[in-house]
């Protein structure tokens, strides 16, 4: 197996959970002084953390190269029976460009058997952009052979994992696991080796469930957090003034995810406490500025959010909790993070609508927009 892009959730996520089903890993990554590390350390532990306990594994036996070595990378992706990705979507098209080395080489040694692109990205539709990138890339004979054989079937990830410091050897993680791939985009036969990978028929659902209550969520705590003056998202949740306001927003997220997909309302409550328990747990140490980084994409119309918002308009369910995460989201500002600073001077110069109308899809007539400029109007902590 391929996993391109060593980071947090490269080895801490999917790329551990392939070597503790047996597969020879083989990661690659941009960042050559971390590639250098792992090649001489020749393994790197991650601790996995309950809340309760914390079991340390130690991967060896993996391989590493940079990303940068294209051919390198094509020839074991030629090899792999599965390739994973996990490099943030902005990086995606760089990864386009050693996924199409490799058609021409499967090509060209005559393989036959189906492969698989999974994008483990925090996105909607990762696999099936890279698969768009892919096919830009070639033509003719390369093109006709990716559209036979190389499958990008769209998955969902839910494990959290912080970025690894000081020593980039030891990563930290959450012992949970919820990963997720529509089986309808998958060719051949699916990995039965890799069990912790569930192929799905309704992987649009289980993509929005997380997207809203685990992020959305998510999100939320993280702003409310940073305003209250937080460094992690466990502190966030001690905080009974945080806390009040992520529970009702849980409760009136977790409503649209049933109301709009089916879910039934026991499967809801075990979700939303399962959020609870894992938000809460101090060693994982989860940075806060992390969490709420790049507001202007968290603030999108297709996004963990407004999406919700709007659903619950549509529905029309209670949403002001929803609408408070939104108004927070709006108020962060942090000289770090030049999203940040972009959505400040946008709201400065065109105001709320004027932001929202651009960032999240919103028409300038739809009542959520007034909903929202009340609650910027009466914010306070």
């Amino acid at each position: 197996m391929v996993v391109i892009g060593a980071g947090a959730t490269g080895r801490g996520h999917v790329g551990l959970l392939a070597w503790q089903a047996g597969a020879r890993v083989v990661f690659a990554d941009a960042n050559e002084r971390l590639v250098r590390a792992l090649q001489q350390a020749g393994s790197y532990r991650v601790d996995i953390h309950d809340g309760k306990t914390c079991r340390q594994m130690v991967v060896q036996g993996a391989d590493y190269l940079g990303a940068a070595q294209r051919e390198a990378v094509s020839r074991h992706i030629a090899d792999a029976d599965l390739v994973l990705t996990s490099v943030f979507d902005q990086n995606l098209p760089d990864v386009a460009i050693t996924v199409a080395l490799a058609a021409r080489r499967c090509r060209e040694a005559g393989r036959t058997q189906p492969l698989n692109f999974i994008a483990c990205e925090n996105m909607q539709n990762s696999s099936s952009t890279l698969g768009r990138q892919v096919r830009e890339a070639l033509t003719g004979e390369d093109l006709d052979y990716c559209r036979r054989c190389f499958g990008f079937p769209d998955c969902m990830i839910s494990r959290v994992v912080p970025q690894p410091e000081p020593d980039p050897l030891v990563i930290i993680a959450e012992d949970y696991n919820e990963w997720t791939a529509r089986r309808q985009d998958f060719k051949g036969e699916p990995p039965a080796w890799l069990t912790a990978l569930q192929l799905v028929d309704n992987q649009d659902a289980r993509l929005e469930r997380k997207l809203f209550m685990h992020n959305g969520g998510h999100a939320i705590c993280g702003y409310l957090g940073f305003h209250y003056g937080h460094r992690h998202i466990h502190e966030a949740v001690a905080d009974a003034r945080v806390a009040r306001c992520v529970v009702g927003a849980c409760d009136q997220l977790g409503e649209v995810v049933r109301r709009k997909h089916g879910f039934p309302a026991e499967s809801i409550e075990e979700y939303k406490n399962d959020l609870y328990r894992r938000g809460a747990i101090p060693e994982m140490r989860d940075q806060i500025l992390r969490v709420v980084r790049q507001p202007l994409r968290k603030l999108g119309g297709q996004e963990r959010l407004v999406a919700p918002a709007r659903l619950a308009f549509q529905y029309r369910l209670p949403r002001d909790q929803i609408v408070r995460g939104i108004v927070a989201a709006l108020k962060y500002h942090h000289p770090g993070d030049p999203q940040s600073l972009e959505m400040q001077r946008a709201i400065q110069e065109n105001g709320i609508k004027g932001l929202l109308c651009k960032v999240s899809q919103l028409t300038p007539e739809e009542p959520l927009i007034a909903e929202i400029e009340d609650a910027w109007a009466a914010w306070r902590l």
